[in-house]
């Protein structure tokens, strides 16, 4: 079947105001984030009990009425890896679209792969073989393709019968309260807003700046974050990590010795130069002698031994309850549970109740010893 593609405004009122009946609803997006800093939206395809339908936000002058769907809470949101499509939608609408139901974490609950993608998932709960045959292709331009079409009306299709399947394992044994825990995480707005003067957190290696330095190298990041926002582009479009690092090294004071740092093109210095330097100047100006980065420690030979003694006792658990070891921690959280072991997930929830409290244990076995 081909999929019904909305573009009028009217007749996607009409069609959400017969999605407001449905307790659930399965939501896909497509989207292109190549040459901007923001995805842009191509199409949304929303399947529910009525059928599937198609929506074109590049040809719909509103999409008021999907928002109204999307901000309806009575009504489960049915998607697939869902955190890049609520992320994509909630730059678009201002919200994240909730409850969610995320098909792929609800079957790692249920010790069905890792990280299993849709069609894997489809063929073994619905029996059919999906083609991928459009997955890199330009779905912002139009017309759209009788192969992208039917692309994207097969990545809902499934959505509903998925969800009632994984719905009845999961209540079956008494895990449908982990998936909603799980869910409540990736519907929370702090996960999708990007904040300019948190932009730093994301760089590395600012440990082996000296404190002057890193100051700088915190405000070139909310620099380029600002920047990046306003125009729309990449943030490695307007300056990469490495190029921040070296001119917060050298601390530039002027045009002639901020072209002289390596990779500093005449193109970035022609752009860039008078606010790179306006940026180096006030935070000299400012508390330069605060430490951003503190050099990693690293974990003693006994605190390695624990973590291996911990990861153990976890695959063992995860293997005894049929889930995926990673999605209850990785080696890397482990190791930040053995320092700051009541401030961690695997102190609460799910996770608490299936393997931490017996952590916790060892732990405290260990610490006796």
């Amino acid at each position: 079947m081909s999929l019904l593609v909305i573009q009028d405004a009217r007749l996607l009122a009409e069609r959400c105001r017969e999605l407001e009946s449905c307790s659930w609803i399965g939501i896909d997006t497509e989207f292109l984030r190549v040459r901007t800093y923001y995805p842009r939206l191509c199409l949304v395809q929303i399947s529910s009990p009525h059928g599937v339908i198609g929506i074109d936000p590049v040809k719909c002058a509103t999409l008021d009425p999907l928002f109204q769907v999307l901000a309806d809470t009575a009504q489960t949101k049915v998607i697939h890896a869902a955190r890049q499509d609520l992320e994509v939608l909630y730059h678009i609408c201002g919200c994240v679209p909730h409850p969610v139901f995320d098909t792929q974490l609800a079957a790692a609950l249920l010790g069905i792969g890792d990280q299993v993608s849709y069609a894997a998932l489809v063929a073994k709960i619905a029996g059919k073989t999906l083609e991928k045959n459009e997955t890199r292709t330009n779905w912002c331009s139009r017309p759209l393709t009788a192969g992208q079409l039917d692309y994207a009306y097969q990545d809902v299709r499934y959505l509903g019968e998925l969800y009632q399947y994984l719905q009845a394992e999961l209540d079956q044994l008494g895990r449908l309260g982990w998936l909603e825990e799980e869910c409540r995480l990736l519907a929370d707005p702090a996960l999708y807003a990007v904040e300019p003067k948190k932009a730093y957190r994301r760089l590395r290696r600012g440990h082996s700046l000296d404190a002057p330095s890193q100051h700088v190298l915190k405000h070139l990041a909310i620099w380029r974050e600002r920047t990046a926002q306003r125009k729309d582009l990449p943030r490695n479009w307007v300056a990469d990590d490495n190029l921040l690092f070296d001119i917060a090294a050298a601390r530039p004071p002027d045009r002639q010795r901020l072209q002289s740092v390596k990779g500093v093109s005449a193109k970035f210095a022609s752009r860039h130069a008078n606010a790179v330097l306006s940026v180096i100047d006030d935070a000299r100006r400012g508390d330069g002698e605060d430490i951003v980065w503190r050099s990693p420690t690293r974990l003693s030979d006994r605190e390695k031994w624990l973590v291996d003694r911990l990861l153990e006792i976890i695959k063992a658990e995860a293997a005894a309850a049929g889930v995926s070891s990673t999605l209850i921690a990785s080696r890397k959280e482990v190791n930040r549970f053995v320092r700051k072991p009541h401030d961690h997930p695997l102190a609460n929830g799910w996770r608490f109740e299936l393997v931490g409290r017996g952590l916790l244990q060892e732990l405290e076995s260990v610490a006796g010893e």
